[in-house]
């Protein structure tokens, strides 16, 4: 009866409550069409610094290409980060300064550009305008990364040495045959961008911040943001709130510790947040007004059934409000949920049940989600096991016979011709014999680690068995597939063993063929590869073998 009576009290005292409510959804209307009007806004604000942003980097990427271009043509160049010189780093002094001196000359000439720095494909810097480059670590398998996707944009950042935003853009240097010497990496002072931001008539009201990673503000269409902010790092929580909810408007403190509205994006091309925010005050001076008008107006009349709704919010709506609220959590999957449980009549008691009915769902979570994570790892490591070698990471020989059945089908459906390379190592027996398996086993890992070097994502390399390796190459002609095979074959040809401390000289040989329609099945096409390895070998080894694809016959029409 407790619950019933509160409830017969709740309804006479409602009939008060029709004008305030009226008057607070007039407001909330209100304010959503305010909030609603701001985010837009706001949001064609954040696109428009972003899309700036976007062709700014554009431009400044070109003008990375075109360095990079006129560098490749370079003699200089060219004679320091050639194949012969890449193994010993033995770039001459007479080379690296001149090409010191050009990257300085280019400098000079260049308004935006901080540092111009020549790196080799393993990242050891060749040459630098400075003496003191920064430091710019890329990508592990950087040389592939680079053939594919050529220019690679390094995420902007703060740098306190330069005292200003910083971006940084990688691109491949190409031998006159298209083979990738090195890197030009340059970085750039992003206080070009500054003033594009925003434009003083087209953009609307509100002001743009650019921050990195770290949170560091590194531009602001305001100058004097920053100049009266000490601090760059904007507040963690603040960067929490605003990344929990991307393009969604906001309150928080701004970079000057004032009141503000404002929404951010995460841009995943350049790795930095874009913060688009507007005075609070210059939003809702109005609104603000018109509130405390209406409070003053209806204060009186609420005045007596204040100090009793107030105690009936706490007694029923309340705790029936953080019951559903941490309903909805739970429903949506978080159970670190906990009520406070203080009243002893029927909403007290359904609060302990709850309590009781989240303590056991997190006990069963926490077990579900332990067996689930200890079966996906068994599955996935099940899954690398059943296609891959153990000592060289390539393909197992079970996986190629999947992978040329899958190749033959696609070449009788599209007719593309696909090419298959065998290789063997020269004389393996002999390292075997006289440098023991531990050496080896060194160098068949190493040479399968340069075959993946020296093929493309599309192709396929497994280990065949012993010292013996296959490759395919997807939709790849025999003449094309002759200028891999020789690159492997010179990748390989000085292999340092670190059980002996000393480096072996390898070679192979190499057997190549081309898919033919009369390859129906996998062993067919396995035997006539053999067959060019074969010939390779019997040639005297250390070659390359190809077995030229058949003419087609055209057919006479009597």
């Amino acid at each position: 009866m407790k619950i019933k009576s509160k409830i017969i009290v709740f309804s006479i005292l409602a009939t008060l409550i029709p004008a305030v409510g009226l008057g607070i959804l007039s407001f909330q209307q209100n304010d959503a069409m305010i909030n609603e009007n701001v985010t837009r806004e706001l949001r064609a604000l954040a696109n428009y610094a972003g899309r700036e942003s976007d062709l700014w980097i554009k431009e400044q990427a070109l003008v990375a290409r075109d360095l990079a271009t006129s560098i490749s043509t370079s003699k200089i160049l060219i004679e320091g980060l050639s194949l012969e010189n890449l193994p010993q780093k033995n770039t001459s002094v007479v080379q690296q300064g001149a090409l010191e001196l050009y990257l300085k000359s280019v400098h000079r000439r260049l308004e935006d550009v901080l540092e111009l720095t020549v790196v080799d494909v393993e990242g050891g810097i060749v040459a630098s305008n400075v003496a003191s480059p920064l430091s710019v670590t890329l990508s592990q398998n950087w040389p592939e990364d680079a053939s594919i996707q050529g220019d690679v944009v390094i995420s902007p950042e703060w740098n306190e040495n330069y005292a200003t935003a910083i971006l940084s853009v990688s691109v491949p240097i190409l031998s006159i045959d298209d083979y990738i010497l090195g890197a030009l990496i340059v970085t750039f002072d992003m206080r070009g961008i500054q003033s594009g931001l925003k434009d003083k008539v087209k953009s609307p009201l509100g002001e743009v911040l650019l921050l990195d990673k770290a949170g560091n503000i590194m531009l602001a269409s305001d100058i004097g943001i920053l100049k009266k902010n000490e601090s760059r790092l904007l507040d963690l929580e603040v960067m929490k709130l605003l990344k929990d909810n991307p393009g969604e408007y906001e309150i928080f403190l701004g970079p000057q510790q004032e009141k503000v509205v404002g929404l951010a994006y995460e841009s995943e091309k350049l790795s930095v947040t874009i913060i688009a925010f507007r005075s609070y005050e210059s939003v809702y001076s109005a609104w603000e007004q018109q509130r405390n008008l209406f409070a003053g107006l209806i204060s009186i009349i609420i005045f007596l059934v204040t100090a009793i709704a107030l105690r009936m919010s706490h007694a029923i709506v309340a705790p029936l409000q953080k019951l559903i609220n941490a309903t909805e959590k739970i429903v949506e999957g978080d159970l670190n949920v906990e009520l406070i449980n203080s009243q002893r009549d029927e909403v007290g008691q359904l609060t302990q049940r709850f309590n009781q009915m989240t303590d056991k769902l997190r006990q069963n979570q926490i077990e579900i989600t332990a067996a689930s994570d200890a079966m996906q790892k068994k599955n996935h490591l099940l899954e690398t096991l059943s296609v891959t070698d153990s000592l060289t990471g390539l393909y197992n020989r079970n996986k190629l016979n999947v992978i040329i059945s899958d190749q033959l089908a696609r070449y009788e459906r599209n007719k593309r011709p696909f090419a298959v390379l065998m290789i063997d190592v020269d004389h393996f027996k002999t390292f075997n014999d006289n440098l023991g398996h531990v050496a080896g086993d060194e160098v068949i890992a190493a040479v399968a680690k340069k075959i993946s070097q020296s093929i493309r994502n599309v192709d396929f390399a497994a280990r065949y068995g012993g010292d013996e390796f296959i490759i395919i190459l997807t939709e790849t002609a025999v003449n094309e597939a002759m200028k891999t095979a020789e690159r492997i074959r010179a990748q390989v040809a000085n292999v340092h063993c670190s059980s002996l401390n000393k480096t072996l000289r390898v070679t192979l040989s190499i057997g190549i063929i081309q898919s033919e329609p009369e390859d129906i099945s996998l062993t067919t096409l396995l035997a006539r590869v053999d067959s060019a390895l074969y010939q390779a070998k019997r040639s005297g080894r250390n070659q390359v073998h190809c077995v030229a694809p058949i003419p087609k016959v055209k057919q006479q029409h009597s």
